[in-house]
């Protein structure tokens, strides 16, 4: 796949340019698709492609170096390294492992609600943690439940439906608030940076949040509906609850990580007030983890859970969009990919933009990737309709979690490992899921419209 990556770049320079569209605006279309070509066949570890792209494009013209790296070192990289620390953190302290106790059981034991109780609780901390982490957490709550319950992975429905929900509830709830995904602040970013317009914690959270537990109780319908457990009750919760009580009180190190995890949601809440950018408080909070006496989390121990790679990908993908801007091929995929829309009511343009975000997945599955090339197309297509680019940016920005047509990213690629389900498995429920992505979400966001939100 790497060889037809560099073909597929060498091939589109070598064609005439559209009209329209310049010839460096065509070679960077080219090195973009060349780029995603190696994203997602994995022709070589993510975070080397990342590098390898970034370091090879002053070769192409198309940006100098010093250009290119100034849209490399963007906050979001900064945001989502120190969100792996948070979540090292609430791992370390135990924290994690009381909260996911506490709450997996709270909907009884009957199989349909045990997974409700699981995708809702896992939803709700995916909102002020990251989900990628939140996923892991809960994963390894619900394996020795089923190993309890004798599921063979592969063999039972149970398995399938509980192991595929609590990713696509981390990757659901994610979107609730800004910290919930390094995909929303890299959003963000993307959005002030092509549009100027930004957007805080709060006005996110006003739609994120319920919108982001209308789906999760959806989702879970979709998928007891299509995958029914073949059990009604399930051993094990009583398990959980001794284990609980044996946990005793919060311990000293889980008191400071609430305090500190406090402060910082209060700060994120009232970023509107102190003007404190949400990275900036993100980074110093972060930072208090590893003060000498606290006890939370050794950098040694944070540094294993950050994914390099991510922050990589996240940064190149930036890189990538800001010189697709440059060079007005943003403004040309604009014009050709939804220039048609442009006569639309708000509630069809809102329907038009979601849909294209959810199922674009199915071509550019690399969400990072399927961000930066898509939010600059639509800051033009906004500016050339007189619309405020927030109303359309957002949305777009909460597709970015809509990974289940192709789950080939790593939110359900947490439970893939311990065989219960497939990717077959998943892309069944995944598009039926993906459809009513579009629709609540264009109903939420015509609601916010209205209401004055944005």
């Amino acid at each position: 796949m790497g060889g037809l990556a560099i073909v597929l770049y060498f091939g589109i320079d070598w064609l005439p340019a559209p009209e329209g569209l310049t010839p460096e605006g065509k070679r960077i279309l080219g090195y973009m698709i060349a780029a995603i070509v190696f994203w997602v066949f994995e022709v070589l570890p993510i975070g080397v492609s990342s590098v390898c792209a970034l370091l090879v494009l002053p070769l192409t013209g198309l940006a100098p170096m010093r250009a290119a790296m100034r849209s490399f070192a963007i906050p979001t990289i900064f945001f989502i390294m120190v969100s792996f620390c948070l979540a090292a953190g609430f791992v370390r302290t135990g924290l994690g492992h009381r909260v996911s106790l506490g709450l997996t059981a709270l909907f009884g034991n009957r199989a349909n609600r045990v997974v409700l109780g699981f995708m809702l609780s896992t939803a709700v901390v995916s909102m002020v943690l990251a989900d990628l982490p939140t996923a892991i957490i809960f994963a390894s709550v619900a394996s020795p439940i089923l190993d309890q319950n004798r599921c063979v992975p592969g063999a039972f429905r149970f398995g399938r439906c509980l192991m595929m929900g609590i990713p696509m509830a981390a990757a659901i709830g994610g979107v609730g608030t800004p910290a919930g995904s390094g995909l929303n602040v890299l959003s963000l970013d993307l959005l002030h940076a092509h549009a100027g317009v930004s957007v805080d914690f709060f006005h996110w959270s006003a739609v994120g949040v319920p919108f982001a537990l209308i789906l999760t109780v959806v989702n879970w319908l979709i998928l007891v509906k299509m995958t029914p457990p073949e059990m009604d009750r399930i051993e094990g919760l009583q398990d959980i609850a001794a284990k609980r009580a044996a946990l005793g009180p919060l311990s000293r190190a889980e008191r400071r990580f609430c305090v500190v995890f406090g402060i910082t949601f209060l700060l994120w809440l009232t970023s509107p007030l102190t003007a404190i950018p949400i990275q900036t408080t993100a980074v110093v909070m972060a930072s208090v983890l590893f003060l000498p006496g606290l006890d939370i989390v050794t950098w040694p121990e944070a540094r294993e859970s950050i994914a390099w790679e991510v922050l990589l990908l996240v940064g190149c993908s930036s890189v990538l969009a800001a010189v697709m801007q440059d060079q007005g091929a943003a403004t040309w995929l604009a014009d050709r990919l939804l220039g048609h829309v442009g006569g639309l009511g708000m509630t069809a343009l809102l329907l038009a933009v979601i849909a294209y975000g959810v199922f674009s997945h199915l071509v550019l599955p690399v969400a990072n990737a399927t961000l930066a090339v898509s939010i600059p197309v639509i800051a033009e297509l906004s500016r050339a309709m007189g619309v405020n680019p927030a109303i359309l940016i957002v949305p777009l920005a909460y597709t970015g979690s809509c990974v289940f047509l192709l789950p080939i990213d790593p939110i359900p690629l947490t439970t893939f490992n311990y065989r219960y389900w497939t990717i077959p498995d998943m892309i069944k429920p995944g598009f039926v899921v993906s459809v009513a992505w579009v629709a609540i979400l264009t109903a939420c966001m015509a609601a916010a419209t209205r209401l004055g939100v944005f």
